[in-house]
């Protein structure tokens, strides 16, 4: 099933990412993996139907390189968007570091720096 959540409405740039996550909600754990990301949020997909709704926070953990333990990642979201298995989430709290390593992958995956640091700045301002 392929799912792009309100490509229409999109304004700020998204990727295709493939990466082993997790998710968090009360004390269940879910393991999934993330389709997609942009500066904002991310598509989350488990093979477990997870009991939240739109609304509801939870914390999504990645491990960006499997060798590197320090590349380990803890982002506050927001459910946004749930169909079944595949969560739509927004950051709500994300460290810098974490913000940092997305800018750099949005700008090594699509080449396009200038885009990215444009809507990188307009996250940081809030427009």
């Amino acid at each position: 099933m392929d799912i792009d959540i309100n490509n229409e409405k999109r304004e700020i740039l998204r990727v295709d990412y493939n990466i082993i996550g997790q998710a968090k909600f009360e004390k269940r754990f879910f393991k999934g993996e993330i389709i997609n990301f942009s500066l904002n949020g991310l598509l989350f997909s488990s093979d477990e139907v997870m009991d939240v709704s739109e609304g509801d926070k939870l914390i999504i953990s990645i491990n960006w390189d499997n060798n590197v333990q320090d590349m380990m990642s803890e982002i506050y979201c927001i459910v946004i968007r749930k169909d079944r298995n595949i969560l739509g989430l927004k950051f709500d709290v994300i460290d810098y570091d974490t913000l940092m390593l997305i800018k750099q992958k949005l700008i090594d995956i699509t080449g396009d720096n200038e885009k990215v640091n444009d809507e990188f700045i307009k996250f940081l301002v809030g427009n």
